[in-house]
């Protein structure tokens, strides 16, 4: 789904060597989208995401940030419609409560 939404990172390596990559191309809208939302989320107060931005933009630019909250938002909704569940922010954190 994230290839197909153009939101899955390239690796491109040669010899040893990581080499500069590029995100996939894919569905246009889909990837404006949440290439909005991934913006907007990584500005807002829910920790899930703020943090996410937070961690990412400091090892790299801005954009790689925005990138990784639109990727992540595509697998929570994906796994959201999926299961038939609701949006948990404990969840996305990470915090998962074992029984």
């Amino acid at each position: 789904l994230a290839s197909w939404a153009g939101l899955c990172p390239g690796s491109y390596e040669s010899a040893g060597i990581k080499k500069s990559s590029r995100i996939t191309q894919g569905n246009k809208y889909l990837k404006h989208a949440l290439t909005i939302s991934g913006m907007i989320a990584g500005h807002s107060k829910d920790p899930a995401f703020s943090s996410l931005y937070n961690r990412v933009s400091q090892r790299g630019s801005k954009m790689k940030a925005v990138i990784a909250c639109a990727h992540k938002i595509l697998r929570i909704v994906y796994k959201l419609l999926k299961t038939h569940q609701t949006y948990e922010a404990a969840r996305a954190l990470g915090m998962r409560q074992h029984p």
